[in-house]
């Protein structure tokens, strides 16, 4: 008998009470034995429903047999008198309160719109609550595909939105002592937390810490997931190259030339944030006047995700090309971390920032790429990633000879979903591969289910459609990407009437296209799409024209 039987049946039955007198059974006086203590019996009450079949008591789990008796309650004659034993309790007269049943949830941490539409569907699939969490109120003065409004992320059917109190800057324990309040209340079991941004790599495995769950990455190693000059220490501690860098402080960018001599470094140098994200606040430097500059411009500023910077990073510029390498992480995986997808960058110098024209799939199962593909694994591992996704950035040089890409080394990784719609696009070129449903299931610690091969059936690419004139956008042609015979889908960013830079960061480009097809035809619409754009523009304001000079300050 279940547990819900017993609670309906627990006042229909007669209990079994203690007593002192003898058990007859069959209807036999059972003889006392002189001497025999006769004390009560210290016991609990058993209760449960009476089963009048032998052969359903034989399939019962659990069985407590009293004995057989000619009679029932009634008087009526029966074969069998057996009780199914489910519970013992002290007042067995007390009313039985049911546990309430815990529905599985699932968090998220500032999700884009697209992102979150293909994490609902897999939410969905496994029938979890889906609860969002803005680490600060997007009223819609932003791009909303990218900073959507708490009403926008239920409108697309999330279930809830938390966001900090009014006027209150976001805290991580006072967001965690909210959703504990929240689980109680709503009857709730979180599974897991899920970051979708960079800047929440660090929040997702402390506050899945706050909340109990043993389903995060190593927190020991938390700051050096986010933080670029920890990032390398760490790594480079697991003997794993990495660039030459040092850390600089002072505000005037005086510790520049020391750094610079000491490292043995050769122009152009590297000048970076270091928290960021969306290339946002990185230089490439061809003298030491600019690299002073940067830096005391990065040690004074905050950075883009908001906090101080405090201090610049000096690296190294490194030779080759840069790849983006997507990867898995999972303990139910036999190798804990595997690579899913590879992205070859192409870029060019614009006011001196590297700034991205396209970013193209390729097949990670190739051996060209093998040695970055061990790489970035063994940089995964190091930094403590060991469950969802992470995404590499590694730069590579290439061997004609022997036609493999060899000295690989690591620009940054992040222990997040890759930006760019790269793992939209992978789900639509590799049979089999879900990886948002991959992603869910790591975090909530479920077994994943992989493709037995990762090679892509067709091309992708991300192309990054430029303005080259700063002003207020007065107009623009050439957006009709749907022309495209490879179009998949695009994003507009410039807005009439609004202003626009010319494009060095991740942010300030007008607008993304992306295509899936055959070698030739993406190659052909990725040109046409850049080169028809064009832009008109009206002259800024003084104020703003003074602020808006060229790079991503």
């Amino acid at each position: 008998m279940t547990p819900h039987d017993c609670r309906n049946h627990s006042h229909s039955h007669p209990m079994i009470e203690p007593t002192t007198e003898p058990i007859e059974l069959s209807g036999a006086p059972v003889p006392v034995e002189e001497g025999e203590n006769l004390e009560p019996l210290e016991h609990e009450a058993l209760f449960g429903d009476e089963i009048t079949s032998e052969k359903l008591v034989e399939k019962q789990a659990t069985i407590a047999t009293l004995g057989d008796t000619p009679f029932d309650d009634d008087g009526n004659e029966m074969e069998h008198h057996k009780i199914v034993a489910t519970e013992i309790v002290s007042d067995p007269v007390a009313a039985h309160e049911p546990e309430p049943l815990l529905q599985n949830s699932i968090i998220l941490l500032e999700p884009r719109v697209a992102e979150c539409l293909a994490l609902l569907e897999s939410a969905a699939k496994r029938g979890l609550f889906v609860t969002v969490i803005n680490t600060h109120v997007n009223d819609g003065s932003k791009n909303i595909m990218y900073y959507p409004t708490a009403e926008k992320l239920l409108e697309i059917g999330v279930h809830q939105v938390y966001e900090p109190p009014l006027g209150q800057k976001f805290s991580i324990t006072e967001c965690a002592n909210h959703l504990h309040t929240i689980q109680s209340q709503q009857n709730l079991r979180f599974l897991g937390v899920l970051p979708l941004r960079e800047a929440m790599v660090d929040h997702s495995d402390i506050l899945a810490a706050l909340l109990g769950l043993t389903v995060h990455n190593d927190l020991g190693t938390a700051s050096a997931r986010r933080d670029k000059a920890l990032m390398k220490q760490t790594v480079a501690n697991a003997g794993l190259r990495v660039a030459k860098y040092a850390r600089l402080t002072a505000r005037d960018g005086s510790d520049v030339r020391n750094a610079v001599e000491e490292l043995e470094l050769d122009f152009p140098v590297v000048v970076k944030t270091p928290r960021g994200m969306s290339t946002c606040d990185v230089y490439i430097c061809d003298t030491m006047e600019e690299a002073i500059e940067r830096s005391a411009q990065i040690v004074k500023s905050v950075g883009p995700d908001g906090t101080k910077a405090n201090f610049s990073l000096l690296e190294e510029f490194l030779g080759g090309e840069e790849f983006a390498v997507n990867l898995i992480a999972c303990p139910t995986t036999y190798r804990g971390v595997q690579v899913t997808d590879i992205w070859q960058y192409d870029k060019v110098i614009t006011d001196g920032s590297n700034v991205n024209r396209w970013q193209t799939m390729v097949d990670p199962h190739d051996p060209k790429y093998a040695a970055m593909v061990r790489y970035a694994e063994g940089v995964c591992r190091a930094v403590g990633i060991k469950y969802g996704l992470g995404h590499c950035e590694i730069k590579a040089k290439y061997d004609e000879q022997k036609q493999r890409w060899y000295d690989p080394c690591m620009i940054e990784i992040g222990a997040r979903l890759a930006g760019g719609r790269k793992a939209i696009m992978a789900s639509k070129t590799v049979p089999g591969w879900n990886p948002f449903d991959a992603m869910m299931d790591a975090h909530c610690g479920f077994p994943l289910r992989l493709p037995p091969s990762f090679s892509p059936v067709k091309v992708a690419r991300h192309v990054y459609v430029p303005s080259d004139k700063a002003g207020i956008v007065r107009s623009y042609t050439g957006d009709d990407f749907k022309r495209l015979p490879s179009y998949d889908d695009h994003v507009m960013l410039a807005e009439v009437g609004k202003p626009i830079k010319r494009a060095v960061d991740l942010m300030s480009f007008a607008g993304f296209v992306w295509l899936v097809g055959t070698q030739e035809q993406v190659e052909s619409d990725a040109e046409d799409a850049r080169n028809n754009f064009k832009v008109e523009v009206d002259p800024l304001p003084a104020a703003q024209n003074g602020s808006s000079g060229s790079g991503s300050s």
